[in-house]
């Protein structure tokens, strides 16, 4: 048996919850807390401020921050992080559109796309920057590193601890987006024989689930059928959230179910 450690305990807990995606459930209580805690007073500590006024969040991070209801926190470290944004942008800003030189290229460049006057690396800069600024997010980079370790832990727990194998055999696998992600470290870290051995246990049972709750999202449509109404529901209640989730990465909590009423 493996020993009990600070990465084992919230991956067996996530597998305890029976949900379509133990990863799903890793980072959506992470992400919980990781929004916490850049609202709490620990990330007016000198590094943390840094990091956020050089990274910040992306846009649904932002929107899970604003929700939380702390706007004058949120506000200080958006102000921070707004002031470097415009700095920044001041600087990238300075060379766009300058007149060039009186030569040939300069002569050309009216008969010429724009783009083959010459190289217009102010522009490039600009574009590149946008770009990054529009894609960085101090969440979904501490995420991502966290999710990595929590995938290495899965196949860590699936070579060496046999309980684990039982728990992971009677699961449902993964969401498509964490089976990416999963596969992609199985690859990286397993040897080639180990890779396959991987393979040949999780794609089974994870088509077989799939296969499963496309059943019940099936039977879930056919019940607004009236010839259907009196049918039991079965496990097609909340077939369409599962299989948000399982498409698309995405938790959703389950519609609420009043299970003392009968099918």
């Amino acid at each position: 048996m493996v020993k009990y450690h600070i990465d084992t305990i919230p991956v067996w807990d996530a597998y305890h919850q029976e949900d379509q995606c133990p990863l799903c459930v890793l980072e959506y209580k992470c992400e919980k807390e990781y929004v916490d805690f850049f609202l709490s007073g620990s990330v007016m500590e000198p590094s943390t401020r840094i990091e956020v006024n050089k990274t910040g969040f992306c846009g649904n991070h932002f929107k899970l921050l604003y929700n939380e209801k702390n706007r004058l926190g949120l506000a200080l470290i958006t102000h921070t992080h707004f002031k470097e944004t415009i700095e920044n942008l001041e600087k990238l800003s300075k060379d766009l559109g300058a007149k060039k030189d009186d030569n040939l290229v300069s002569k050309l460049g009216s008969f010429l796309p724009k783009r083959m006057s010459g190289p217009d690396t102010a522009l490039d800069n600009l574009l590149s920057w946008l770009d990054k600024h529009h894609n960085s997010c101090m969440i979904c980079d501490r995420l991502d590193n966290l999710l990595d370790r929590y995938a290495y832990t899965i196949l860590h727990l699936w070579q060496k601890d046999k309980e684990f194998i039982k728990t992971i055999s009677s699961s449902k696998g993964f969401c498509l987006h964490h089976l990416a992600l999963i596969m992609r470290i199985a690859s990286e870290t397993l040897s080639t024989k180990t890779f396959d051995e991987w393979c040949n246990f999780i794609m089974p049972m994870q088509l077989e689930a799939l296969k499963e709750l496309e059943g019940d999202l099936e039977w879930f449509t056919k019940k607004f059928d009236y010839r259907n109404k009196d049918k039991p529901w079965g496990n097609s209640r909340d077939a369409l959230p599962k299989t948000i989730q399982k498409l698309s990465g995405t938790y959703m909590e389950p519609p609420a179910i009043d299970h003392e009423k009968k099918d």
